[in-house]
């Protein structure tokens, strides 16, 4: 399947795949994954600072819930082992998670893990941010007033506002790209 293409995100609905990404470091993993494409345990654990034995065992774990997969048409020789997502995209709603305690607590947790590294990862950013790519950097807060149809067909629209960026070909024109971290949510609160 080609990056971005329709089916590209994957809705979860397995507690056993929600409940591994509650994990901060299988969340980390997954995001090392998106990141630099397939990849071997050692380059895994050298990228996030974890021990190979540990990468290891996380692995296992997201390949047993189907988030990935072993990639050997991507290794240079027989010898090397990679690993990659099976969809670099991924979506769930807590309404899926409701069956039961565990599943809402899994829901919770790994929501609570992925907020969390995304809190962290704009710290760090806010705390290094330098030109041009200070002025580039986008933020944005907002508060609608929306039904449940229009905050889906949102949703929806934002999705496919993102994949289109990403399934775009990129130029090989020497203009400096830099990964970018995207991130949002749109829920009912109030002020």
């Amino acid at each position: 399947m080609r990056d971005g293409e329709l089916g590209d995100v994957r809705l979860i609905e397995d507690v056993r795949a929600l409940a591994a990404l509650g994990n901060p470091d299988r969340a980390r993993l997954m995001d090392a994954l998106a990141v630099h494409g397939p990849s071997t345990t050692s380059f895994l654990a050298g990228q996030l600072g974890l021990a190979t034995g540990s990468v290891s065992h996380h692995l296992k774990v997201l390949v047993d819930v189907g988030l990935v997969r072993s990639a050997p048409e991507t290794a240079a020789d027989k010898r090397q082992r990679r690993w990659a997502l099976v969809t670099r995209g991924m979506r769930w709603t807590p309404a899926d998670f409701r069956q039961s305690a565990a599943a809402e607590a899994a829901h919770i947790s790994a929501d609570g893990a992925i907020i969390a590294r995304q809190f962290a990862a704009a710290r760090e950013w806010l705390g290094s941010a330098e030109p041009p790519w200070d002025d580039a950097a986008y933020a944005g807060h907002y508060w609608l007033r929306l039904s449940v149809d229009e905050l889906k067909e949102l949703g929806q629209a934002i999705d496919e506002l993102v994949l289109s960026w990403r399934r775009r070909d990129i130029p090989d024109d020497g203009v400096e790209r830099r990964t970018v971290m995207g991130m949002a949510r749109f829920f009912p609160a109030d002020p």
